[in-house]
């Protein structure tokens, strides 16, 4: 069996998933922390089974227990992942789904720029060309918000700022992903998440309680469908993709968001995000096309 070949079918198959993160929060009445931490937490405790089975089979085969260190960068990486959804999920309340996702899904480009940084990732010319015109298509979009009013404008930038927040969680999964299966580093990783929201939500002076039901809903759908599914697919495939391949294939989330949107919002897509949009969805094509030397650890 050779993983690393199904790698592009796990890939797009996660962004599928993922393009219906939007549309959930979006349905969620709930405060922004409450729906982070509720995200993340159903998350954990539906990945609690298959760690425990994945800790014992380790343990059979001789391997040695998660070392204090990786413990330490997942919870890191926990702490980037929280940034990326206070941030994201306040912007959908303050832009459109297609403004947000599309600025979201930039990540690529922090991505890159910290692999480069911190794992001496080559980045080749194609996926160089990638993150420009991601960068022109999301200032394209940007200038568009302005029509929106000064809430979209700030709602972009927490989308972009997002944005930041998940690249650089990227890079630490890139790294731990070398050493530790996919189970123990998700597992790890999302219960550090999950301390970090429902402690903010609480300092926050929010409630878990009091919703109404189909809100609860809502949670764990989208600790199941874009969480569990989704991101875990992604987190997977760094084991076999470069960082910024990986985080450059997540642009494809958009389209299916923007669309979704308007079918469940009628939010009819402006002019600027189908001119940015389609400068993105190239870069993402330049960016999966273009061959490097396999990175199997």
């Amino acid at each position: 069996m050779h993983p690393e070949r199904h790698a592009p079918v796990v890939v797009a198959f996660a962004i599928v998933v993922v393009s219906f993160a939007a549309i959930l929060i979006r349905l969620c009445e709930a405060p922004t922390a409450i729906i982070a931490a509720c995200r993340l937490t159903f998350a954990t405790l539906l990945l609690l089974p298959l760690f425990v089975r994945a800790r014992r089979q380790s343990s059979a085969r001789g391997r040695g227990a998660v070392t204090s260190r990786q413990v330490a960068l997942c919870s890191l990486a926990g702490l980037f992942l929280s940034l990326h959804f206070l941030f994201w999920i306040e912007s959908l309340k303050l832009t459109t789904v297609a403004n947000s996702v599309m600025l979201v899904t930039t990540s690529p480009v922090f991505a890159a720029v910290f692999a480069w940084l911190a794992l001496k990732e080559a980045v080749g010319r194609k996926t160089l060309l990638a993150i420009l015109l991601c960068l022109v298509g999301s200032l394209i979009i940007s200038r568009g918000a302005v029509e929106l009013g000064p809430g979209a404008i700030k709602g972009n930038v927490f989308a972009i700022l997002g944005a930041a927040a998940f690249g650089a969680q990227f890079v630490v999964a890139r790294s731990l992903r070398r050493t530790m299966g996919i189970t123990e580093y998700a597992f790890l990783t999302y219960a550090a998440a999950a301390i970090i929201l429902t402690g903010w939500a609480i300092s926050s002076g929010h409630s878990f309680t009091g919703f109404d039901r189909i809100n609860y809903l809502w949670f764990f759908l989208l600790a199941l469908g874009p969480q569990v599914v989704g991101h875990t697919s992604l987190s997977w495939a760094l084991r076999y993709f470069p960082t910024s391949r990986v985080a450059v294939s997540i642009l494809g989330e958009p389209v299916g968001a923007a669309l979704l949107a308007w079918v469940f919002f009628k939010e009819v897509p402006g002019y600027s995000l189908f001119v940015g949009g389609a400068l993105i969805l190239y870069g993402v094509y330049l960016a999966i096309t273009e061959k490097m030397p396999g990175l199997r650890d």
